[in-house]
């Protein structure tokens, strides 16, 4: 469980990433969880992933996110083909969902 600084600079980082607009980021299936509503995802600056779950931001604002107003949408497989090289030097070992890692480690660069 995050403490409330991360958690309030993970939701920091998230809508700098999509301009305050959680519409402008790409909505990730979840395969491995059914009760797992998904994650956002959003570049920031320089174009690393910024992974927010679904169920946080809903915790955090009361928003029902809505998979088809999102930009786009991928699969978890998806997201690992596209981001495969940065998840190799990110998360070399991650024997964990990558997904669920990238969210634990959001640092401010």
């Amino acid at each position: 469980m995050q403490n409330a600084s991360s958690t309030t600079k993970q939701l920091y980082l998230f809508l700098t990433a999509c301009s305050g607009n959680w519409r402008n980021s790409i909505y990730i299936k979840c395969q491995s969880e059914k009760d797992d509503p998904g994650y956002l995802l959003a570049a920031n600056r320089n174009g690393q992933p910024v992974i927010l779950p679904v169920q946080r931001l809903y915790e955090l604002t009361g928003v029902q996110i809505d998979p088809a107003e999102c930009c786009g949408q991928l699969t978890e497989d998806g997201f690992a083909a596209l981001y495969a090289q940065y998840l190799l030097w990110r998360l070399p070992e991650a024997e964990e969902h990558p997904l669920k890692r990238l969210c634990e480690n959001t640092k401010v660069t």
